[in-house]
């Protein structure tokens, strides 16, 4: 299971809850629920940190059958955009 999926599945992203701060369009959480995302395409942005947004992102369903430990993090939605030539 991952933080990302493009069109091919459903993916799980961990961390959506309670507001620690916020910068502009960024919005900084502290990581307790881990929720599955699922989202057409990954794509370069350069208004994120980690340099990629998820295009048509939206929430699919909190899995409280899993723990934060257990979620995808940055890497796997860094691997499905190089696995489709996104980056190198």
């Amino acid at each position: 299971m991952l933080a990302v999926e493009g069109a091919r599945a459903a993916a799980r992203a961990g961390s959506r809850t309670s507001t620690s701060a916020r910068d502009g369009h960024i919005v900084l959480v502290r990581p307790e629920i881990v929720v599955e995302i699922a989202f057409n395409d990954v794509q370069r942005s350069s208004l994120y940190p980690g340099g990629l947004a998820l295009r048509h992102a939206r929430v699919v369903r909190y899995r409280e059958d899993r723990t934060v430990a257990e979620s995808d993090s940055i890497e796997a939605v860094r691997a499905i955009a190089i696995a489709d030539g996104v980056i190198s």
